[in-house]
């Protein structure tokens, strides 16, 4: 029966999937779609980093991501990237697999926006145009293919905020950039990197926005991988100290000031094509927010821009006892400023709570996977108490 199952779910995927019309030649203005500040004066924004995961989707992610809409109602997902595994080989199944998630916020009526990862692009047949068909038949989709960059980094777009009251009035603008998959470019190796026409995009949009407005938009950039810069913006030490990782022979922790944590070495690309000195040339970005490291989540000032890491959500891959979404929120009153807080799994669920603890301890990798059963097993007898109330 679960074979037969299985079988009519893909081939209903199959068909699904052909009739996905790819429709990904939209640009920024030829969305449609209309953010706006509440009557509050707030514009709220949860972001979602590395759920990467295939179908079924672990049940715990998909309890996390329930528990923290529930928690905290926004008006805007980002997706960061990584949002399937790269085990996902064929088109039907990433469509399943993207379904498990996007079926979720299609339920809540929340407004979604997304960019990939590496591992949403790599080992599949499931190309990001494909993707993008897949999520485009949500209606709370409101990303887009962005201009024409090519197939390896489509899904470069921005989205503006307008005034509670004045429609027709930009008050912030998110951008989100497509940070490739591998570098091809040159003999470096390693992650790939914006290219030089996203960045000559960014920078003729960001002015062209700023004629159309008066004045320069105050902004936020999302991207999954983060940028090369990283390490000037660290601490460097000859030696390892308390809380620093190696690269390259030196180790690294984070500035005086800084929030959050520094749980592994980051993994930018080897090389840099000047995107960071294009924001800082436009200074227009308040901060850049980036997934791929899944279990660092720092907040810090550098050369005026915040760099802002989100640890995963998803518990197929590596993760930490910080697992969570990150919450933004943006002030109509103050659009050149904005608050931020990681909201991590014991926060949403109390960490004294024998099911809850044991539910993320059998998931998580923070303990040896010999561990997991066992945990896995405490958690059936605590959900058993709490049915039977002893």
């Amino acid at each position: 029966m679960l074979k037969k199952a299985l079988s009519i779910l893909i081939c209903v995927a199959m068909v699904c999937s052909c009739a996905f019309v790819c429709a990904y030649a939209k640009t920024s203005e030829e969305v449609d779609t209309h953010l706006q500040f509440g009557k509050d004066g707030k514009f709220r924004i949860m972001q979602i980093s590395d759920m990467q995961d295939y179908f079924p989707m672990k049940s715990i992610t998909k309890k996390v991501i329930k528990k923290a809409l529930d928690t905290y109602p926004v008006d805007l997902i980002v997706l960061t990237g990584d949002n399937i595994a790269s085990s996902t080989l064929v088109k039907p199944y990433a469509a399943l697999a993207i379904n498990e998630f996007m079926s979720i916020y299609e339920k809540y009526g929340i407004p979604v926006v997304m960019v990939y990862g590496n591992h949403d692009d790599e080992n599949t047949t499931a190309d990001k145009a494909f993707q993008l068909s897949v999520y485009e038949k949500y209606k709370c989709f409101i990303g887009c293919a962005g201009e024409d960059f090519g197939e390896s980094n489509l899904g470069t777009y921005y989205v503006p905020i307008y005034s509670s009251t004045d429609k027709n009035k930009m008050v912030n603008n998110i951008w989100m950039i497509d940070s490739g998959t591998y570098n091809d470019e040159n003999d470096l190796g390693g992650y790939g990197c914006v290219t030089k026409k996203q960045i000559e995009w960014y920078k003729s949009t960001s002015e062209k926005l700023e004629r159309e407005n008066g004045g320069k938009i105050p902004s936020l950039m999302f991207q999954h991988i983060v940028i090369p810069e990283i390490w000037d913006a660290l601490d460097e030490h000859d030696e390892q100290v308390d809380g620093s990782v190696g690269h390259n022979g030196k180790f690294y922790t984070l500035p005086e000031g800084a929030e959050g944590t520094l749980g592994e070495t980051p993994c930018p690309p080897n090389y840099t094509n000047g995107q960071f000195d294009a924001i800082l040339e436009r200074g227009d970005v308040m901060a850049m927010f980036f997934g791929h490291d899944h279990v660092n989540s720092y907040k810090f000032n550098y050369k005026g821009v915040d760099l802002v890491n989100t640890t995963g959500v998803g518990f197929r891959s590596y993760n930490s006892i910080e697992e969570g979404v990150r919450l933004i929120t943006l002030n109509e009153n103050e659009p050149d400023s904005y608050e931020t807080e990681l909201v991590t799994y014991f926060d949403l669920f109390d960490k004294n709570d024998e099911a809850a603890y044991n539910l993320f301890m059998s998931d998580s990798d923070t303990v040896d996977d010999s561990e997991h059963f066992s945990y896995f097993i405490k958690y059936v007898f605590a959900l058993i108490k709490s049915f039977f109330n002893f």
